[in-house]
């Protein structure tokens, strides 16, 4: 799976590292996740913002460094997340026949909870994909442009808020989801969901830290 912002400094980092980590503990054989810039710089820190924001949602994202875009990285039938709608189109101009496995992350997420059957899907991400791909057709509600996940650079802090607002609940339904949808015959899916605000996450983070208390 490969996520694909503009600059590979803030968004798909971000989106990267939070779905590799929520996807942890599912049940799931994760797919393997990158992500790349369609203009970036190679070799660059992320935003030092967003190293901040993703420690408060338990992520490290200090090591990460910008990758170009390029055609090497979009094999046949890889799944592709993008940020805005501008992204998905930069990678269908490299690799037209991605078209069924290219999305935006706000619509791969509410694709999938419009899938209402999981009989069909293999239990593979590529058969996710190609569930999520055969709604596309079904007529939406909602204005143009409102599955892009805004860019905060240089934004007001407001802006950042709605990024990781957006960028947390789209993550969030996509790991619901899958789990819903491709978990084994039978397997229950997890019990407890995983912290979705930085509030959620230190009150996790406090209670697997205390001592516990002798029965």
């Amino acid at each position: 799976m490969l996520i694909v912002c503009t600059a590979n400094a803030i968004r798909s980092p971000f989106l990267e590292h939070l779905l590799r980590a929520r996807l942890s503990g599912t049940g799931l054989t994760p797919p393997v996740i990158e992500s790349a810039g369609s203009a970036a710089r190679p070799g660059r820190a992320a935003e030092p913002r967003i190293v901040e924001i993703g420690r408060a949602h338990g992520l490290d994202i200090h090591a990460h460094r910008t990758r170009r875009l390029d055609e090497r990285m979009l094999a046949s039938g890889v799944t592709v997340l993008c940020a805005a709608a501008i992204h998905r189109r930069t990678v269908l101009d490299m690799r037209p026949d991605l078209l069924d496995t290219t999305f935006t992350v706000r619509e791969f997420a509410r694709l999938l909870s419009e899938q209402t059957d999981p009989r069909g899907i293999r239990g593979d991400w590529g058969a996710l994909a190609e569930a999520a791909a055969r709604l596309r057709s079904r007529p939406r509600r909602g204005a143009a442009g409102d599955d892009d996940l805004v860019d905060p650079i240089g934004a007001p802090t407001e802006v950042w808020d709605e990024f990781e607002r957006n960028a947390v609940e789209a993550v969030e339904g996509i790991v619901h989801h899958a789990v819903r949808l491709l978990r084994p015959s039978g397997q229950t899916a997890r019990i407890d969901p995983p912290p979705q605000t930085r509030r959620e996450w230190r009150a996790a983070r406090t209670l697997l830290d205390s001592p516990q208390t002798p029965r």
